[in-house]
């Protein structure tokens, strides 16, 4: 039976920087023989974290649909994958709503009566995609960013397995990685490496 990878982009266009090393990576996982799933975050409807819907209910409404939709996705992989721009130091809004939204599944009673909760994804092995426009000595400042991820998932009790981190991603087409073939290289041997770790555990 194949292992799963949950491939996540929280990058508004599908052919941002973040988005075409995601798919390099998803290549090379696939390549090590693990079936990939692809969400774009800006395609579902999550509605914002509030008091209200932190148990994604009522389960029918159409932004908790799309919490349950990625429950399951989540809940069903081996591995997950995030790909992400850094923007001011932070990860995109959509991104954090989303951590947000799955803590109702992420950290949960093991127990009646416990009264701390306990990640729930100790099944997920994860990998991390992060571009920036800044300078490669902006990533002191900038790694807040992807800090900020690896703790939370770490949180829910998922392991951080790497992280491939592309600087100076600007405007100009000398920046953007589809015009550096050893940066794509790269993002697909990453994406190899971690399917056989997938496919080994």
């Amino acid at each position: 039976m194949k292992k799963v990878l949950l491939a996540i982009s929280s990058a508004p266009n599908k052919d941002s920087n973040s988005a075409v090393l995601l798919e390099h990576f998803c290549e090379g996982a696939e390549f090590a023989g693990v079936r990939v799933e692809r969400v774009f975050l800006y395609d579902l409807s999550l509605s914002y974290f509030n008091y209200g819907n932190r148990r994604a209910e009522p389960p029918d409404e159409s932004g908790n649909k799309d919490v349950r939709t990625m429950e399951k996705l989540i809940m069903g992989a081996d591995g997950l994958v995030i790909a992400a721009p850094v923007w001011n130091f932070s990860i995109p809004a959509v991104l954090k709503n989303l951590l947000d939204r799955m803590s109702y599944f992420a950290l949960v009673y093991k127990k009646e009566g416990d009264v701390r909760k306990t990640g729930s994804l100790n099944h997920l092995n994860c990998f991390y995609i992060m571009t920036t426009g800044a300078q490669w000595f902006a990533w002191i400042v900038d790694r807040i960013a992807y800090l900020q991820l690896k703790r939370t998932m770490w949180y829910f009790g998922a392991k951080n397995r790497g992280l491939l981190k592309a600087h100076h991603c600007g405007n100009g087409s000398q920046n953007v990685v589809k015009d550096r073939p050893n940066l794509l290289k790269k993002a697909y041997r990453e994406g190899v490496r971690f399917g056989k770790v997938l496919m080994n555990s």
